[in-house]
């Protein structure tokens, strides 16, 4: 499915949750390592949780310093990756994700910078272990 949303690193260790406000099937995800579980809401404000449990190995990575998208629940719908929604524009679609060779300016004080973005679109396939 084309347009599916893909967080990259310019998320890590800001968590706006602007995005998970636009969302309307709440596929955006926080993880929680007391409970290490990934979790959303069924309706933004509504209290009632969705969860997954993630994948070890690839939930160390970045931990809770980041947002991360369920891509099997994603609809595609572009709420997300508005250019309104993202206060650090750290959400691209799949087929939109930098592959770190743009000269364009990307979070330049990302301690991350440089990173190959196209990175997140694997890891945000990775993550969900169920």
């Amino acid at each position: 499915m084309s347009g599916l949303a893909i967080i990259t690193e310019a998320c890590i260790d800001t968590k706006d949750r602007a995005c998970v406000d636009v969302c309307p099937v709440q596929c955006i995800y926080e993880y929680d390592p007391s409970q290490n579980i990934l979790f959303s809401e069924v309706e933004a404000g509504s209290g009632i949780e969705n969860t997954h449990q993630p994948n070890p190995d690839a939930i160390a990575i970045f931990a809770d310093s980041l947002l991360y998208v369920n891509l099997d629940e994603c609809t595609s719908c572009t709420a997300c990756y508005q250019p309104d929604v993202c206060p650090v524009g750290a959400i691209y679609t799949e087929e939109n994700v930098p592959d770190g060779t743009s000269n364009r300016g990307y979070n330049s004080d990302d301690p991350h910078v440089g990173h190959d973005h196209t990175f997140f679109v694997g890891h945000s396939r990775a993550v969900f272990a169920d």
